[in-house]
């Protein structure tokens, strides 16, 4: 969530924030898959694998998540850049990525879809994570 509230917030820089707006969105839309199947009581795969959008996508879908054309398309086309880490670096390689207003729009939908589903996960946890914020110890 908080990754998708940044790139929220980043959305009206547009053009001076691009590269870190597409990073936001396709984070989000990452961890979104991840809480997906976490709700679902499946593990999630960690590391490079962990960032496998169609690999994600493809398990979620198999989990029950309704996915649309549009979603994905995003995950096709981010595959195609992130393959090269274009996104990040110049290539000197043809890629293609989805429009950023086109990426807003589909990680809107998948958020608000996620949203619900978490609100009723069907595994029945019931356990609470607390995490805390230390700051610099004071000097007495």
């Amino acid at each position: 969530m908080l990754y998708y509230r940044a790139a929220r917030t980043l959305l009206q820089l547009h053009q001076q924030a691009e590269s870190p707006l597409y990073f936001l969105f396709v984070h989000t839309i990452a961890l979104a898959f991840k809480a997906y199947l976490r709700s679902r009581g499946i593990v999630t795969p960690r590391g490079q694998r962990g960032h496998a959008l169609r690999d994600l996508l493809e398990q979620c879908h198999r989990n029950g998540l309704q996915v649309d054309l549009d979603l994905r398309n995003v995950v096709q086309l981010w595959e195609s850049e992130n393959s090269r880490h274009g996104f990040r670096y110049f290539v000197f390689e043809g890629t293609g990525r989805p429009d950023i207003n086109y990426l807003r729009e589909v990680v809107n939908e998948l958020m608000r879809v996620i949203q619900e589903v978490i609100k009723r996960p069907t595994t029945g946890l019931s356990s609470v994570v607390l995490k805390f914020i230390v700051d610099r110890p004071q000097k007495k």
